[in-house]
């Protein structure tokens, strides 16, 4: 029965002739170069969203510190003295600050902004230049500054201040600093005869009150507990006094400091962690200047910390830094303690995505839209 289909077969194939409407090879075509630029598209689709993805896990994260406290301010992660053209601004509400310095360049004070690191350069009536002081309290509000024997303090939201004047009793203000809680501030100096003095004064005393006589060593722990005393010698613990006033060490690292460091006491993060400018000398781990947090010794040796905050600070003077944008320890060595806030100068990305991820996306999206529209396409014809 084969052989007879076989045989019918080729006769109709010889009588029956079978002619294609021509349309039919145009339709053909086309649908092929369709094929051809759809395969062409998708991988470029292909292409970019590997790039995007790449571009997301090769590039690194800005880096903020726990909690995402930048809305409330924080540490810069670097600081540098000001470039030559940064101008003046007479206006002292430029918002918390978290560093504040005077400038070697220019020898005018300098604050950096808490919430955007922007620098602001300050012309503030009796500006700390030539050996004057300049002191920011720990939460970053407010400002004081003492030169010609005066202390001034402005706040650094309002734009408000005042200044206390000057007396026979004091000749100059030697240090100048704030208590942990920003209300009062604490100073050192000299009268005529050249006999220590010092005092503490509210942040919003009235204009021309005098300094009342007082001899004060340091920055107070939150609790009263400590004072963190400055060590301007090289050597191989940083000096603290007890409530009583009994003096007592706090061992610096050995392996950071063969040869010893000096050390600034700049405020406390918390009650016994203090917040600190140590410049140590050539062949140390860490050389030069550089900001640390280190455990006070009232606590236990077990509970000891020492964390690099940042390095290589600038040459500048009167160097304070507002100790409550300090974020809480997580107790990890790998917790971020400052932010890098040139990071933040990136565009920001759609939809929260890396830019590149988000064009390799929408090609793909665009590609899976044409492909349908052709299936739906070729469906109805």
């Amino acid at each position: 029965m084969s052989t007879d289909l076989h045989e019918e077969l080729d006769a109709l194939a010889r009588t029956q002739t079978f002619s294609p409407d021509p349309s039919t090879w145009d339709r053909g075509r086309r649908a092929r170069r369709r094929t051809r630029v759809a395969a062409g598209l998708a991988a470029v689709a292909v292409v970019a969203v590997a790039a995007g993805a790449g571009a997301l896990a090769v590039r690194p994260a800005p880096v903020g510190p726990a909690g995402d406290v930048v809305p409330d301010g924080a540490i810069p992660s670097r600081v540098a003295d000001v470039p030559d053209d940064l101008g003046l601004t007479t206006d002292r509400a430029v918002g918390r600050a978290s560093v504040a310095f005077v400038s070697p360049t220019s020898g005018r004070p300098v604050v950096i902004g808490a919430q955007d690191g922007q620098y602001h350069q300050l012309a503030l009536p009796d500006a700390p230049e030539d050996g004057g002081l300049l002191a920011l309290s720990p939460d970053g509000v407010q400002l004081a500054w003492s030169n010609n024997g005066r202390i001034h303090t402005a706040n650094l939201e309002d734009g408000t201040g005042g200044y206390y004047g000057s007396d026979a009793e004091h000749a100059s203000v030697t240090a100048l600093y704030w208590d942990p809680d920003s209300r009062q501030l604490l100073w050192n100096g000299t009268d005529e005869e050249g006999r220590t003095t010092g005092g503490v004064l509210p942040a919003d005393g009235p204009v021309d009150t005098p300094l009342p006589p007082a001899a004060l060593k340091g920055i107070p722990s939150p609790g009263g507990q400590m004072v963190a005393v400055t060590s301007d010698d090289m050597g191989p613990a940083a000096q603290f006094l007890q409530r009583r006033g009994t003096a007592v060490e706090r061992r610096l690292p050995a392996d950071l400091y063969p040869d010893g460091a000096a050390v600034t006491p700049l405020g406390w993060a918390d009650d016994h962690l203090l917040v600190a400018e140590v410049d140590a000398p050539a062949g140390s781990y860490v050389e030069g200047r550089h900001l640390v947090l280190m455990t006070s010794p009232d606590r236990r040796k077990s509970e000891w910390t020492y964390r690099i905050v940042m390095r290589d600070l600038p040459e500048v003077d009167s160097l304070s830094v507002a100790a409550d944008l300090v974020p809480d320890l997580d107790g990890t060595s790998s917790q971020e303690l400052t932010h890098d806030f040139e990071a933040d100068d990136s565009p920001p990305a759609p939809l929260g995505i890396e830019l590149s991820l988000f064009i390799g996306l929408g090609v793909a999206a665009a590609i899976a839209v044409l492909l349908g529209l052709r299936w739906l396409w070729r469906r109805l014809l």
